[in-house]
């Protein structure tokens, strides 16, 4: 197997900025190694520190939309664009976050076969048609989502997580960014 990280440039972890360094030192420390993803877009430090901000604050859990939902958009997008990379680091973040391999693994695979409930399978329902077919998302979709109990603020963080998931998936599949092999075993 090819474990070259990607097509581009890896900055050297030395070149970065402090905050960088730090930040990957952070991450070993929790995870046991650098995401791929971090390393890969690295080499254009100033774009990655704006895209992790942006993507950090989306993941934050809201009331009416939590961590694990937000997880969910993440890989039943990253499963209609064929992401490689983000099916398998966030397939690993939904198992992880559901404490339930079997049903992560469903979820990222085929979420209509997982068991969810009616709002989760409505939200999914609504990131999957603007991914594939924005143009047909209107202000009926918005309603539906708003009759199942999604605020005004979650519809939004909906649109904005899948809109984030299609721009990371295209970088991540432009860019040929391999996953991490160490996201296979974990969450199992």
């Amino acid at each position: 197997m090819d474990d070259r990280i990607s097509w581009f440039p890896v900055a050297e972890r030395k070149t970065l900025e402090p905050e960088t360094q730090a930040l990957f030192d952070q991450l070993e420390q929790k995870l046991g190694f650098v995401p791929n993803v971090f390393l890969a877009f690295a080499w254009r430090e100033s774009r990655f520190n704006k895209w992790r901000a942006h993507f950090e604050d989306l993941m934050q859990p809201s009331p009416g939309l939590g961590k694990a939902e937000r997880e969910m958009i993440s890989v039943v997008v990253s499963m209609q664009n064929q992401c490689l990379y983000c099916l398998t680091a966030h397939g690993f973040a939904v198992r992880a976050l559901l404490k339930d391999p079997v049903k992560g693994d469903r979820i990222t695979l085929d979420y209509r076969r997982a068991g969810l409930s009616e709002k989760q399978t409505a939200m999914l329902d609504f990131a999957v048609k603007l991914t594939l077919d924005p143009v047909t998302v209107t202000e009926e979709d918005v309603d539906d989502l708003r009759g199942l109990g999604f605020s005004d603020e979650d519809t939004w963080d909906i649109v904005e997580v899948t809109a984030m998931f299609n721009f990371t998936n295209r970088l991540a599949s432009g860019a040929g960014i391999m996953p991490n092999r160490e996201y296979q075993g974990m969450a199992r």
